[in-house]
C-alpha cells in the first residue's frame, strides 16, 4: 500500500525527463525550411575582435552532425575547439588564442541543422579578422579524376606559401572541401604567392597518404593579387612512399621478394651461369623466383628494381628454396580480347598465365574455321611480356577461307529438323569458328600441363561492327589516343597520329582519350611531387552536351571526333 501511495512520484519525474530531452515533435507538416542565423559574435565582417569564442543564434532550435569533421576554420586551428549546442545556439570555444592581425573564415557546411528534419542551414560562413581589416581574395576552381575526368566529392584542397612545405607530412593552413560537382572556393585570403594542392584525406588526417589516397598538385604557385577562378586541380593514385625491399625469402615451391610498393621493373644480374625465371605475383609487389638449379643450395645474385617515380633499389642476397615438399599452386591460364576480323583475316587476343611458360605447343593450338579449314599458329604469331605472364597472339590469315555469308534473298526456308530413328542417330555438329588450346598446349616452369580450352569466335563482318574517325589537333609532338570502354579499359591506342580510323569495333559504348605524352615514353606519366612535375595532361573528347560517351551502333560510322588540345 504504502508503495502504491507514493508512485504519483515516479510519474512526475518521468514527465520531467520527457520535456527536458531535446527532440523533433510528431505530426503536422514536414518541416522544409533550414535554421538561419540571425545573430553572432563577432558580427560578420568584423575586425579587431580579440574574444576567445564565438557564439551564433538561430531561427530555430537546432542540432550539430559531425561538427570537428563538417566545420572548417582558416587559417587552419586544426581540431584544437570545442564546439557545443544549446536549443537555437551554438558556441566555439577556442583553447589557444587567435593570431593577431589575422582574417578567420568559418565554414559551418551542414554541421548545422534544425531537429525536426535534419535541414542544414544553407552556406553558413562567418569571416572576422583580429586586425583592422578583412582580407577578402578567394581562390576557386574545380578537382576532378585525371584518368576518367569525374568530378571528386568533398576532397580537401588545401593551400601553402613555403617552398618546403611537404604535402605528404604538414598540414596545411588554408583548407576548404569540393562540392558534389568537384567545385571549390578559398575564401578571405590576403594578397601574396600560395602553391595549390589536394588530397581525398579519407582519414582525416589532412595529410597526403599517396599509398590510398588520391591526390593532386599544380607545379606552378598563384600569384593572389586578384581573384582567381577556373583552377583545374587534377586527382590521380601515385604511392610517393620511399622504394625499398620487406622481405626475401622461401614461400612455397617459388623465392619471394616482396617490396613495399608497386614495382614498374625488376631484373637479376647472376654472378654464374644459372638461369633465373622469375615474373610478378598476384600484384606488383611480390617477385616470384622459380627454382631453375636445383642442385645449388643458393645462388647469389643482384637484384634490381624500379617503381613509378623511377626510384631503384638496388641490393644483393642469397635465392635459396625450401627443403621442405610443397605442392605447386596450380597453372592456369585465361582469355581475354580475342577477335577474329573476318574482313581482314585477322586473329588477335591475348593469354594470361599464373606462372611462367617454357614450352609451347603449336600442334595443339589452332582457329578452326570449320571441318575442314584450321589457322595455325607458330612463334612468329606471338610476344610475350614475361614479366606478367602475358602471350599476345596475333595471326592473319587468307580471309577467303572464310565462307561468304548467305544472301537473305536466297536463303533456303528452314525446315523442322527430322527426328533421329533409334538405328540411325544423328552425328555431331562439326565445330567451326572455335579457337582450340588442348591438353598441354603449354608447360609451365614447374612442370604443369594446361588443360584444353576452347572459345567460339564468330568472324566479324562490316555488317557486325562499326568505325569511329578520329582527328587531333596539337602543337604537342609526343601524345597517345586511347580507345576505352566506358568502363576506362583501354582497348586500343594509336601515338602520335593526327588523323586516323579506329576499325572494327563491336557495338556499345566507347571513350577517347588524347595523352600528351611529354617525356615520350608510350604512357601516361604520374608526375612528382618531389621534383615539381606534374602529371601529363589528359583530355577526354566530349560531345556538343559535354558528355564523354560514345555510343557505336552495327554498321555505323562516327566522326571525325575531334580532340583539341
Amino acid at each position: 500500500m504504502k508503495v502504491l501511495k507514493h508512485t504519483h512520484w515516479i510519474f512526475y519525474l518521468l514527465f520531467a525527463l520527457a520535456c527536458a530531452r531535446q527532440t523533433a515533435p510528431t505530426g503536422g507538416p514536414k518541416d522544409s525550411i533550414p535554421p538561419t542565423l540571425i545573430a553572432s559574435i563577432p558580427k560578420q565582417g568584423q575586425v579587431n575582435f580579440k574574444g576567445t569564442s564565438v557564439e551564433l543564434s538561430f531561427s530555430e532550435s537546432i542540432l550539430l552532425s559531425n561538427p570537428k569533421e563538417q566545420i572548417l576554420i582558416t587559417p587552419s586551428i586544426g581540431k584544437a575547439f570545442d564546439i557545443k549546442a544549446k536549443k537555437n545556439q551554438v558556441t566555439i570555444t577556442f583553447q589557444e588564442p587567435l593570431n593577431d592581425s589575422t582574417t578567420y573564415a568559418i565554414n559551418f557546411r551542414e554541421a548545422v541543422q534544425d531537429i525536426t528534419e535534419k535541414n542544414p542551414a544553407e552556406m553558413l560562413k562567418l569571416a572576422f579578422s583580429t586586425g583592422p581589416y578583412i582580407d577578402s581574395l578567394s581562390i576557386e576552381g574545380t578537382v576532378y579524376d585525371a584518368l576518367e575526368a569525374t568530378a571528386i566529392k568533398d576532397a580537401t584542397v588545401a593551400l601553402y606559401q613555403n617552398d618546403t612545405f611537404d604535402i605528404f607530412k604538414h598540414n596545411p593552413v588554408y583548407i576548404t572541401k569540393s562540392d558534389a560537382k568537384g567545385t571549390f572556393r578559398i575564401e578571405n585570403l590576403k594578397p601574396g604567392r600560395y602553391f595549390i594542392y589536394g588530397m581525398e584525406d579519407k582519414n582525416k588526417n589532412l595529410l597526403a597518404d599517396s599509398k590510398s589516397e588520391a591526390f593532386g598538385f599544380l607545379r606552378d604557385s598563384i600569384q593572389l593579387e586578384k581573384n582567381v577562378s577556373g583552377v583545374t586541380l587534377p586527382f590521380f593514385h601515385l604511392d610517393s612512399r620511399p622504394l625499398k625491399l620487406t622481405s626475401a625469402r622461401p614461400s612455397n615451391t617459388y623465392f619471394n621478394i616482396k617490396a613495399a610498393k608497386n614495382l614498374t621493373t625488376f631484373n637479376f644480374m647472376p654472378p654464374g651461369k644459372e638461369p633465373i625465371v622469375a615474373s610478378f605475383g598476384p600484384d606488383q609487389t611480390n617477385v616470384y623466383v622459380y627454382n631453375t638449379f636445383p642442385d645449388s643450395d643458393s645462388v647469389l645474385t643482384r637484384f634490381t628494381a624500379r617503381d613509378s617515380l623511377n626510384n631503384l633499389v638496388d641490393t644483393t642476397f642469397y635465392i635459396k628454396f625450401s627443403d621442405r615438399n610443397a605442392t605447386p599452386e596450380p597453372f592456369n591460364l585465361q582469355l581475354s580480347r580475342f577477335q577474329v576480323t573476318g574482313t581482314k583475316g585477322l586473329i588477335n587476343g591475348q593469354i594470361k598465365f599464373t606462372k611462367p611458360v617454357i614450352e609451347l605447343n603449336f600442334d595443339s593450338i589452332y582457329y578452326s574455321i570449320d571441318s575442314t579449314q584450321r589457322v595455325s599458329f607458330d612463334r612468329t604469331n606471338i610476344r610475350w611480356d614475361s614479366l606478367h605472364n602475358i602471350l599476345f597472339l596475333e595471326k592473319t590469315f587468307d580471309k577467303s577461307l572464310l565462307p561468304k555469308a548467305v544472301d537473305p534473298v536466297s536463303r533456303p526456308i528452314s525446315r523442322a529438323p527430322q527426328r533421329p530413328s533409334a538405328g540411325n542417330p544423328t552425328t555431331k555438329a562439326p565445330i567451326e569458328h572455335q579457337l582450340y588450346l588442348g591438353n598441354a598446349a603449354f608447360i609451365s616452369i614447374e612442370g604443369d600441363s594446361s588443360k584444353k580450352l576452347t572459345e567460339r569466335l564468330p568472324p566479324s563482318t562490316l555488317e557486325d561492327t562499326g568505325i569511329l574517325l578520329v582527328e587531333i589537333k596539337t602543337e604537342a609532338k609526343h601524345f597517345l589516343v586511347q580507345l576505352m570502354t566506358k568502363d576506362f579499359e583501354v582497348i586500343a591506342s594509336k601515338r602520335n597520329t593526327k588523323k586516323f580510323n579506329f576499325e572494327d569495333l563491336k557495338p556499345g559504348d566507347y571513350q577517347l582519350r588524347l595523352v600528351i605524352d611529354e617525356n615520350n615514353d608510350g604512357k601516361w606519366s604520374p608526375g612528382n611531387f618531389y621534383i615539381f612535375q606534374e602529371p601529363e595532361p589528359v583530355i577526354f573528347y566530349k560531345n556538343e552536351k559535354g558528355a564523354p560517351i560514345l555510343s557505336l551502333k552495327a554498321n555505323w560510322e562516327l566522326g571525325p571526333l575531334l580532340i583539341t588540345h
